[in-house]
């Protein structure tokens, strides 16, 4: 289990939840996938959710989450994929990008990131 980090004006919710994320077994979301997000500060400023074996975030600590952050996805021919998950169209989906590792994934992700997003806020999506 991972040791909290104290990361500053971080919600005492977000540390918990990604104890409880960083504790889930292989069969629930793959635990590189969560190591690699949770040594990104930027990352482990925002609320962790688990979703059909992805990696969600959300910049808010209730919901409705906020929908803008991109998730992780491991693929099934390997490596991952980055999602932005609520984009307008058809699917609703919109692939970012590829990468072969877990932390591959996690630098594709945060670099589509604004820097001055973090920590979540108590509150819901309303609230930002």
């Amino acid at each position: 289990m991972a040791k909290d980090k104290g990361d500053p004006g971080v919600p005492e919710s977000v540390t918990k939840e990604w104890l409880s994320v960083l504790s889930e077994p292989s069969s629930v979301i793959d635990p590189a996938l969560t190591r690699a997000a949770y040594e990104n500060p930027q990352l482990r400023s925002f609320l962790p959710l688990i979703s059909h074996g992805s990696l969600q975030f959300s910049r808010c600590t209730r919901y409705p989450w906020s929908r803008d952050v991109p998730a992780l996805f491991r693929r099934r021919a390997g490596g991952f994929s980055v999602i932005r998950m609520w984009e307008t169209g058809e699917s609703g989906r919109r692939e970012v990008g590829v990468a072969d590792t877990a932390e591959e994934a996690v630098a594709l992700l945060v670099a589509t990131l604004p820097r001055e997003w973090g920590p979540a806020i108590e509150g819901t999506y309303d609230d930002l």
